[in-house]
């Protein structure tokens, strides 16, 4: 099975309103379950079909499903589902029933395939690869494509394949590859109202706040276990960013007052509330706020700037000053005094799962609009690393944070200015934002452009 799934100026905590017009962020999902097959019928995939759409959209998904598709109704289905699919969305195929593999191309049987001969499979089923260029050609930032077909060839002695099971392919960048099995071998089609492969993954779909690769690794283990290792499914991803099928469950944490003197009330501090681990991923509520105290390190002035959650729209979180950023806290635009800063992709900041050792490397584009009506363009590549657990002093108090470092080259487009941004801050998961960050950015000519510190001074969330 197969899946697929800022920088010239950084505004913490502050801005003028944004114009409320960004698209909400979607998640499409096509769906295809063939079992009529006149040769060798599956009674499973229309069950998988119907129970993916299902776990699909409880996880907030929109959901196109076919079922006993013909050549003709897959190709109609996927063509839909390129259109509807949104640029700054989520994508995901899924095909449940028969597939082969012929010269290195991977293909999905319709159920009206009339195949004698081996060469006939390319014109008379569905490419896989014209799913992964359907994907490409949208350039959304995350899809997943989920093929449990490798099952046994469909045709018997009339077609003997010259290779058994799926080739394996690379994933694009932004994707999550996974097969039900191994490449070169066959998944079971179940004994029970699901595939093997499906009924794990349907589970791991239904879990709330689980990584995407937590996600595979737990189904790979429950179907190895299930087949006696008979089948052990396999992935390869080049995700750029974090994703979960349901976000984590909301829970309740205490406000932390504003201490006048860091030093002083650091021991009478609340310590960090234990129910939430410090490297959770965010789950953000209206009316979530935070206050910090920004220093100017070039010339000690300080200053103060205070954020508060208006609205929260699917994976957009949009706050009272006009920024808005996605679920888990990258942002996406920010508002300057005389200018709208966007990015594209959601220009990051974490790395989740949060583990020690954990780094990624993403290139995003962001656009200025300066109130004038000037556009510049600014490509950057950003690196994220996670450095690990920390007690760190802040004016909320002592608490402890995962540390991260992040790297960003920036180059304008159209202009020599370019630069180096190095990041370091602290991410609680009960706190849901950074407690501390030491910002500096550096121009290729070496002029200093900030030099800034923001500490935490008090925060309210649900």
């Amino acid at each position: 099975m197969k899946t697929v799934l800022a920088l010239l100026v950084f505004t913490f905590c502050t801005g003028a309103a944004l114009a409320q017009d960004a698209a909400k962020t979607k998640r499409l999902a096509l769906v295809i379950g063939n079992g009529a097959y006149k040769d060798a019928p599956l009674p499973n995939p229309i069950n998988d079909a119907e129970d993916m759409e299902k776990a699909l959209k409880a996880s907030g998904f929109t959901v196109i499903r076919k079922t006993n598709a013909s050549l003709k109704d897959m190709h109609l289905a996927l063509r839909e589902f390129g259109d509807r699919l949104d640029r700054q969305g989520t994508g995901l195929f899924y095909f449940a029933g028969h597939g082969l593999q012929v010269r290195g191309r991977n293909y999905l049987m319709p159920v009206d395939a009339d195949i004698q001969r081996e060469d006939e499979v390319a014109f008379a089923a569905l490419d896989l690869g014209a799913v992964m260029e359907k994907l490409d050609s949208a350039k959304n930032p995350v899809n997943i494509v989920v093929i449990d077909a490798c099952r046994d060839n469909p045709f018997g002695k009339r077609l003997a394949p010259s290779a058994k099971g799926l080739a394996p392919i690379d994933a694009p960048p932004g994707t999550f590859i996974a097969y039900a099995t191994a490449p070169g071998s066959t998944a079971a089609d179940g004994k029970g109202r699901n595939g093997l492969y499906t009924a794990h993954l349907v589970k791991q779909i239904e879990k709330p706040g689980v990584a995407i690769e937590e996600a595979f690794k737990a189904v790979r283990a429950g179907v190895r276990a299930d087949s006696r290792s008979l089948q052990v499914p396999w992935e390869s991803t080049s995700l750029e960013t974090s994703f979960m099928f349901r976000d984590p469950p909301r829970r309740e944490v205490k406000a932390v007052p504003a201490k006048a003197d860091a030093v002083k009330t650091a021991a009478a501090a609340p310590s960090v509330p234990r129910s939430i681990a410090l490297n959770a991923p965010p789950t953000f509520v209206v009316g979530d706020s935070w206050s910090y105290r920004v220093t100017n390190l070039m010339d000690g002035k300080e200053r103060e700037t205070k954020a508060r959650i208006k609205e929260v729209r699917g994976d957009e979180v949009h706050f009272e000053a006009g920024h808005i950023m996605d679920a888990y806290g990258n942002w996406i635009r920010l508002k300057r005094a005389s200018a709208v800063d966007t990015f594209s992709p959601p220009t990051p900041w974490f790395v989740f799962p949060m583990r020690p050792g954990n780094s990624s490397t993403i290139k995003t584009v962001q656009t200025t609009t300066e109130a004038d009506g000037r556009v510049k363009v600014t490509d950057s590549e950003v690196k994220i690393t996670v450095i690990g657990e920390e007690e760190i002093v802040v004016p909320a108090g002592k608490m402890r944070a995962i540390k991260l470092e992040r790297l960003a080259n920036w180059k304008q487009r159209d202009s020599d200015n370019g630069g180096v941004r190095t990041q370091t801050y602290w991410y609680s998961g009960p706190v849901k934002r950074l407690v501390l960050i030491e910002d500096k950015n550096v121009t290729l000519k070496g002029k200093t452009v900030f030099h800034e510190r923001h500490a935490l001074v008090s925060h309210s969330v649900q």
